[in-house]
């Protein structure tokens, strides 16, 4: 493989990941406003789950924000 070519597959390879990358950051965005939005469950929680049910979300927000404790 010639010096061009790689340089091809590199870049080639570094615009789909940032296509993905793009797309996985306007996926997080849109399941963090269902988390927060009006009636969601960590802003007003209008429809009354149980606080175990709002720990599992608190724990998916904090995936999503990537925050260490989420892991736990």
């Amino acid at each position: 493989m010639t010096n061009d070519e790689l340089i091809a597959r590199q870049a080639k390879e570094n615009a789909e990941l940032r296509d993905e990358l793009s797309l996985l950051k306007e996926r997080i965005a849109s399941a963090k406003k269902v988390l927060y939005c009006i009636g969601g469950p960590l802003n007003d929680n209008k429809l009354c789950y149980s606080n175990e049910q709002l720990s599992t979300f608190f724990s998916i927000s904090e995936a999503l924000e990537g925050s260490s404790s989420a892991n736990h």
